[in-house]
């Protein structure tokens, strides 16, 4: 994961929350400071900084005196659901009453570049555009409370994804779509399309029904995800070849 020298204490953030977004570095597993510093070539000191704000992010846990990889609890599921709805809904609204000029073309650049990324044939990188799209539109809700619940709601739902996906066959970058994915990709392009145009329209209560059917949509296809195969515990959810598709 941490292959390359790393300088400043962000990039070191930045590169431990990408390593546990991927799954490279498991649900559970102990986060060892050493083994982070050798790799990255830095000082324990941007690791610790690092790992506070990746706690604050319910991305990192301490667990006694070992500090490990948030787990992920796929009952939880209905109340991840429940938390990414409400929170999704007001930010949708806040953005549609607060977006700026500037908030808008950093909306819609992210809503083009998952349109191109499809064709990628890489699920993660996928689902990477897919995030960055939706914490545009958190950016433009101009709300750091709401922004905050509705941010850690996302990451929730992108990491269980992420390990729903993993356990999925046919996980091979570059291989053809099958219906269902490609079916879905369309559907999800569709509605961001439509919550750009509700937020360029100020359209408050169009942006919060677009926000509700697109929860719906992400529920879903993670729903049948699950029942489509054995679910493993999370201790046992493998390093990833390729990622998730959800909306």
């Amino acid at each position: 994961m941490v292959d390359k020298r790393v300088r400043d204490g962000s990039k070191v953030y930045e590169r431990i929350r990408e390593g546990i977004l991927r799954l490279e570095l498991r649900p559970g597993s102990i986060i060892d400071e050493a083994t982070l510093c050798k790799a990255m070539e830095v000082s324990r000191t941007p690791v610790r900084e690092a790992i506070i704000q990746l706690i604050a992010d319910d991305l990192v846990i301490r667990d006694g005196r070992s500090v490990r990889v948030a787990p992920l609890d796929f009952d939880e599921i209905p109340r991840l659901g429940e938390a990414l709805l409400v929170s999704s809904r007001m930010i949708h609204r806040l953005a549609a009453c607060n977006c700026t000029a500037a908030e808008f073309m950093k909306i819609e650049k992210a809503m083009k570049a998952f349109e191109n990324g499809i064709e990628l044939g890489d699920g993660m990188a996928r689902s990477e555009l897919n995030l960055s799209f939706h914490l545009a539109i958190s950016e433009a809700a101009h709300n750091r409370y709401f922004q905050r619940f509705y941010e850690h709601a996302l990451i929730g739902n992108f990491r269980l994804a992420r390990a729903a996906f993993s356990q999925h066959e046919g996980r091979i970058p570059g291989k053809p779509l099958d219906k269902d994915t490609e079916a879905h990709l369309q559907e999800t392009c569709r509605q961001h399309r439509e919550m750009v145009e509700a937020i360029r329209n100020g359209d408050q209560d169009r942006s919060e029904a677009l926000a509700i059917e697109h929860e719906a949509l992400s529920r879903g296809r993670l729903q049948r995800l699950l029942f489509s195969a054995p679910t493993k515990r999370a201790s046992e959810v493998p390093k990833l070849t390729a990622g998730t598709d959800a909306g």
